[in-house]
């Protein structure tokens, strides 16, 4: 952890490598020209987001999501939220207590 981290006064900062490996921005979902536009990321968090979505709109965000991780790339959602009746494209693991989506190291779509 040391090497991600920084501790200050009890506050934990990335480390500059870190840090310039890391992109944060602000998306619009419903925007889905500006969605399919995103590719190439290793990780997508989007936690407690997708129940507020009907079920069409639901379906083409998860497989907008799909297209934009990398292969071996990981989706975290909430503990509420499930693409398992949505696509049958992401794989599903267990990571300590949770369940996280990937797609597998061999997909290129």
């Amino acid at each position: 952890m040391a090497t991600h981290f920084t501790e200050s006064k009890g506050q934990f900062r990335l480390s500059e490598k870190i840090k310039n490996m890391v992109q944060i921005e602000h998306l619009n979902l419903g925007d889905k020209t500006a969605v399919r536009n995103k590719k190439g990321f290793d990780i997508i968090f989007c936690r407690n987001v997708l129940i507020y979505f009907d079920d069409v709109s639901r379906k083409q965000l998860v497989d907008q999501f799909y297209l934009a991780l990398n292969p071996g790339g990981h989706i975290f959602l909430g503990s509420s939220e499930s693409v398992g009746r949505i696509s049958t494209a992401f794989k599903l693991k267990r990571a300590g207590g949770y369940l996280v989506y990937y797609k597998e190291e061999g997909d290129k779509q």
